[in-house]
């Protein structure tokens, strides 16, 4: 597999070493992982907000039909 230097601070290089050893796996692959939980994580914070905004729009449109039904008119 192709790989490329990142650079990384001391601190974040210490933690991956320190994962590393934990894991008994090399860094390249500790940060792999890290990353693809954080591209995740991102892709579920995003899919919740359009959720939430959805489900809002939906709450504004069922108070619309709601306030509909206060019109006085006996129901059919």
């Amino acid at each position: 597999m192709k790989t490329t230097p990142v650079r990384v601070k001391a601190r974040t290089h210490s933690l991956l070493k320190q994962m590393s050893q934990h894991q008994r796996r090399p860094i390249p692959e500790v940060l792999d992982d890290a990353v693809e939980r954080y591209r995740r994580a991102q892709l579920f914070e995003a899919a919740d907000v359009a959720y939430r905004r959805a489900g809002a729009k939906n709450d504004r449109e069922m108070d619309a039909w709601a306030n509909a039904l206060a019109d006085g008119l006996p129901e059919a």
